[in-house]
């Protein structure tokens, strides 16, 4: 790296580790269920913004994550993942993107 060069981020787990937390859940939507196979591709969900310091993942459909990312998730979906309304606001970033949004992280 070159001294004029921003260090780039970490984009999250290794493919290895990625198909691994598919695996453990199915290969499916934490949320729905659905199946990658039905779905396209299953997109990683940071259960905490990693404006926070998060890194765990979560397997989710498009749909669902970009819900996740908005704020749009019924408390039963919630429940699905082991989290409530308020411990979403904790997990949000501290400062949305002004870009496409930060469901693109």
């Amino acid at each position: 790296m070159y001294w004029d060069e921003t260090p780039k981020r970490k984009s999250g787990p290794s493919k290895t580790e990625w198909e691994a937390q598919k695996k453990i859940h199915g290969n499916r939507c934490v949320i729905c269920g659905k199946t990658e196979k039905s779905v396209g591709k299953l997109v990683k969900a940071h259960i905490k913004a990693r404006s926070r310091g998060g890194s765990q993942v979560m397997p989710m459909c498009p749909n669902h994550h970009y819900k996740y990312d908005h704020g749009l998730l019924t408390a039963t979906e919630l429940k699905k993942v082991g989290l409530t309304k308020d411990d979403v606001k904790k997990l949000k970033p501290k400062t949305p993107r002004k870009s496409a949004g930060w469901f693109d992280l």
